[in-house]
C-alpha cells in the first residue's frame, strides 16, 4: 500500500519488554494495511522503579505479579508462534538501543532486530555483549567498521535524542504508539489505533513470521 502523505505513527519499543516483542508483528501488519508511516524508536523503561528494584530485592507481591505477566506473555506468544522465556536480570539496553538506531538509519532494522529478539527471548543472546551485537549487525548486512564509527561519533547523542522525543510525547512505557499527539499504550490497544487511523483493526493473535 502506498504511504499516506503526512501521516505517521511514532512507535516506542523496549527490547527487553515481552509485550513490545509481542506487539511487533501486529503493529507491522497494521503499518502495511494502513499505508501510514510507522517510525520505530527504542525506549528504555525504568524497570527497577516499576517492579520494585533488582530481581532479588523485589517483594513477594511484585514477584507474583511478574510470574503472572510472563505466563500471560507465553500464552500470547503461542498464538503468534513465538517463544518467550522469563529473563533472569534487568538488562542494560543502552548499547542494543544504539545498535537499533544504527540499523534503522541504514534501513536494516528488521534484518537486525528479528533474529536478535527471537534469540534473546529464547535466552540465547546477551543483550549487553558488544561482540554479539556487532555480529548481529554484520549478520543483518551491515559493516562492522561503520558501526564502530557510529559508536564514536553519533550513538550516545542519537539515543539521547530518541529518549528525549519519548519524554516530549509523554511516553512512560513500551510499547507505545503516538498518532497525532494521541498515545496508545500496549499492543492490546492496536485496535483503537487502527480505528483512529481509519483502517480495519489488526487481530493481535495473528501469526506474523518475522524471521
Amino acid at each position: 500500500m502506498t504511504q499516506q502523505n503526512g501521516r505517521s505513527v511514532d512507535v516506542f519499543i523496549d527490547l527487553r519488554s515481552p509485550y513490545s516483542y509481542l506487539a511487533l508483528g501486529p503493529a507491522r501488519a497494521l503499518a502495511r494495511r494502513s499505508g501510514v508511516l510507522f517510525e520505530w524508536w527504542p525506549y528504555i523503561t525504568d524497570f527497577r522503579s516499576a517492579y520494585g528494584g533488582e530481581v532479588e530485592q523485589r517483594p513477594d507481591r511484585e514477584v507474583t505479579k511478574l510470574k503472572y505477566l510472563y505466563m500471560d506473555c507465553r500464552r500470547l506468544a503461542k498464538l503468534q508462534g513465538l517463544t518467550i522465556r522469563a529473563t533472569k536480570k534487568i538488562w542494560d539496553a543502552s548499547l542494543a538501543s544504539q545498535a537499533w538506531l544504527f540499523a534503522r538509519s541504514r534501513n536494516r532494522l528488521w534484518e537486525f532486530c528479528d533474529p536478535l529478539l527471537a534469540a534473546f527471548w529464547r535466552r540465547e543472546f546477551d543483550l549487553e555483549s558488544p561482540q554479539q551485537l556487532e555480529e548481529a549487525l554484520v549478520g543483518a548486512g551491515l559493516q562492522a567498521s561503520d558501526w564502530r564509527n557510529y559508536l564514536v561519533a553519533s550513538a550516545q547523542r542519537e539515543l539521547a535524542s530518541a529518549l528525549e522525543r519519548a519524554e516530549e510525547l509523554g511516553v512512560f512505557g513500551a510499547p507505545t504508539f503516538v498518532y497525532e499527539g494521541e498515545r496508545f499504550w500496549g499492543g492490546d490497544r492496536l485496535d483503537l489505533l487502527a480505528a483512529r487511523i481509519g483502517t480495519t483493526a489488526v487481530d493481535s493473535r495473528i501469526s506474523v513470521r518475522v524471521l
